[in-house]
């Protein structure tokens, strides 16, 4: 993709899963990559590959909800390659178990979940965008937002689905704000991914089924293919992308 070799991009949440693939991804397309995540040996791990493959990567361990941590990571990244060019935060948490209807949601679940999925959110942009706008000057933010943002898709998950509509919301105002700055701010919105712990929860091929039948695809994504959307709206080929939305769901929201 064009515009993508030789620059810098920190990619939140890149232990495992989509952040992972799109960490991979992007070091493919001649990125220097920041692995953040907040278990180092998982963001380790994901450095490893993308040495093993010729690429070049460090690590930096943060918790996205912390905000000293996410200035302090940021700096780490400028520090560690001169710049920062693209941020994609992805971080986020689910707990099918401990997320509830409304009237029978913890609070302490509901700020852990939100902490992570739209402060997180906030946080990586308000220091990732700052680092941008200071080295490179403009350049390209992906965040990762859900269906479950934009309709209710997952039934009793309260938390969840208002912290990704949160993000929505917060991506559709940055793009407006920094949209003058040269800074474009889109969304990958994934549907069913069959991330390394989903894969764990779907191991039943009769599970595997009810989570599929309304997908018009009938299966689930590889993480591999939601990170070649992330790699498209980081590079210039979207370069008159901004406040967009892109799918890659099989055709969920398209029912």
């Amino acid at each position: 993709m064009r515009g993508l070799k030789g620059k810098v991009a920190a990619v939140t949440g890149a232990g495992s899963g989509i952040g992972q693939a799109a960490a991979i991804r992007l070091a493919e397309e001649g990125c220097k990559v920041a692995v953040l995540d907040w278990k180092a040996d998982s963001a380790e791990k994901t450095a490893v590959m993308i040495r093993d493959a010729g690429g070049e990567a460090i690590v930096i361990k943060v918790d996205v909800s912390d905000e000293a941590g996410v200035e302090a990571a940021m700096s780490s990244v400028v520090e560690a390659f001169g710049r920062l060019d693209i941020l994609v935060s992805n971080a986020g948490i689910f707990s099918g178990e401990r997320d509830r209807k409304v009237d029978a949601l913890p609070k302490e679940v509901w700020d852990e979940i939100v902490g992570v999925n739209l402060t997180g959110m906030y946080l990586a942009c308000k220091h990732g965008v700052a680092a941008i706008k200071r080295t490179a000057g403009k350049g390209a933010v992906v965040l990762t937002g859900s269906p479950t943002g934009m309709s209710g898709c997952t039934p009793a998950n309260i938390a969840y689905g208002s912290s990704k509509g949160g993000v929505h919301g917060l991506s559709r105002v940055m793009a407006v704000d920094h949209a003058p700055e040269g800074i474009r701010v889109n969304v990958v919105v994934p549907g069913f991914t069959l991330t390394p712990i989903v894969r764990e929860l779907v191991a039943d091929p009769k599970v595997y089924e009810w989570q599929i039948q309304n997908i018009p695809l009938r299966r689930g994504a590889e993480p591999e293919e939601i990170a070649g959307a992330v790699a498209f709206l980081a590079s210039d080929d979207a370069s008159y992308m901004t406040g967009s939305f892109m799918f890659v769901d099989g055709g969920l929201t398209a029912i």
